[in-house]
């Protein structure tokens, strides 16, 4: 008989440890599993690896907490705002080492990965300074050029990045970890296949009959699975499709206290080292706020009509 995978957050958070590899699922200002990684925050686990393609505030937080260590990633920046300031100065300063991709290049590794292959061909990044450039990989263990003995050309071959935790924030799942997830998915199904151990939070929890009558939706089948979490507004303050848009004050309340160590330290010590629990943080903001956020059912975003035009 298949059994449960609900785990408490705790539970779930208990499952990083020091040096590991993680990544997480997300794009921009979307999908992101913020609540997991607040309370990974918590903990103090240092020497992290992070396996990116956009999850740009989980990048920065890691970094502005002192707990990243390396980074795998294409392109890290916040949608409106601008550069991610922690992670850009550990990079700058030495303290979290790179390795340089580009978007595509970072989907072909964790697909190698996720189909047990030892490498994945692809026709960008050649003639590129992300093929020579060394960072903390040896350039021929990251990517090599291959002569195709079909046509002759030349491919790039991309080695395989196997993820020790995938993390992921999705809409709905029953308690066997079938888990259903709407809007931009990103590349979260290739991250999810790349990892050793996967870890979903999720907006709501319903019964195996109610997946079972969207079956499209279940992007992420229950055996691969391996600890839920029920975890109301976990993407907050980001948005998910069909439940809430992002919270931009809170975003640039972030933003603006990033622009020194000091006033970031202040932030961490108000928003996450100040803060006991998911349902805490969540109450720190208010019920009004929350649901002030929420979007319209039926069209899975949030339209407000100008004021000049509203009847």
């Amino acid at each position: 008989m298949a059994r449960s995978k609900l785990v408490s957050l705790d539970e779930a958070v208990a499952s990083v440890h020091d040096g590991m590899s993680i990544t997480a699922g997300g794009f921009a200002h979307s999908h992101q599993p913020m609540g997991f990684f607040r309370a990974l925050m918590r903990t103090g686990v240092k020497d992290l690896t992070i396996m990116g393609v956009a999850e740009c505030w989980v990048a920065e937080w890691l970094a502005a907490a002192g707990m990243l260590r390396r980074a795998y990633f294409s392109n890290f920046m916040f949608e409106g705002f601008g550069r991610c300031r922690r992670f850009s100065e550990g990079i700058e300063n030495g303290t979290i080492e790179a390795e340089d991709h580009s978007h595509f290049g970072m989907v072909m590794r964790f697909m190698a990965a996720g189909l047990g292959l030892p490498f994945m061909p692809m026709r960008s990044q050649a003639g590129t300074d992300i093929m020579n450039v060394r960072g903390f990989e040896n350039p021929s263990d990251k990517a090599q050029m291959f002569r195709s003995p079909f046509d002759g050309e030349m491919l790039s071959l991309i080695s395989p990045l196997n993820p020790d935790i995938a993390v992921i924030h999705a809409a709905r799942a029953d308690e066997l970890g079938n888990v259903e997830l709407y809007g931009t998915t990103s590349v979260i199904e290739e991250q999810v296949r790349a990892a050793a151990t996967v870890i979903v939070t999720v907006e709501e929890i319903v019964s195996t009959d109610e997946i079972r009558r969207n079956p499209q939706a279940t992007l992420i089948p229950g055996m691969m699975v391996d600890k839920l979490v029920h975890l109301p507004y976990g993407a907050f303050p980001l948005g998910i499709y069909g439940y809430y848009e992002y919270d931009n004050a809170a975003l640039a309340e972030y933003y603006e206290a990033s622009r020194s160590p000091k006033t970031t330290r202040l932030w961490l010590d108000k928003w996450v080292h100040g803060i006991k629990s998911h349902w805490d943080y969540l109450d720190a903001h208010g019920a009004s706020r929350l649901l002030s956020r929420r979007t319209d059912p039926h069209l899975g975003y949030k339209y407000d009509i100008p004021e000049e035009v509203a009847i």
